[in-house]
């Protein structure tokens, strides 16, 4: 009988325990762009779907409580990590984005509500159209 190495046992065990993750909340924005959180609603986040390997690229990190579209762009309103005592603000640039595409490209953020009310008003930002009272 073969002895199994420690580092093989490992490996099938992280892919058993990440089997058992449920996602408890997946809406479409716009697009290939979705409101999701997995096993906990305060792990909402925006993220790209890629349907043909059946999984969703994350664009904007937990805990994104409030979010708006247009052709051009997705904004939200995320508090980190589930902080409710601040408030960060993203911009989606959805012109620049596409499947493989580093966030660090196409997303602007985190930043100050001031900051994000000086760009609003230059760039023509959608107004937030769906909030989550409970995350809010």
């Amino acid at each position: 009988m073969k002895k199994i190495s420690s580092l093989t046992f490992t490996l099938l065990l992280t892919q058993l325990v990440g089997c058992w993750q449920t996602v408890v909340f997946d809406e479409k924005i716009s697009g290939p762009y979705h409101l999701s959180a997995i096993d906990i609603t305060e792990e909402m986040g925006v993220c790209y779907e890629l349907k043909e390997e059946d999984t969703c690229i994350g664009r904007i990190p937990e805990t994104v409580f409030s979010v708006g579209w247009n052709e051009s762009f997705i904004v939200a309103k995320q508090h980190p990590a589930g902080n409710k005592s601040m408030t960060n603000y993203f911009i989606l640039d959805r012109k620049k984005d596409a499947k493989y595409v580093d966030p660090s490209v196409t997303v602007l953020g985190p930043m100050s509500e001031s900051e994000y009310k000086r760009k609003s008003t230059l760039m023509s930002l959608p107004e937030f159209t769906r909030t989550f009272d409970d995350l809010r």
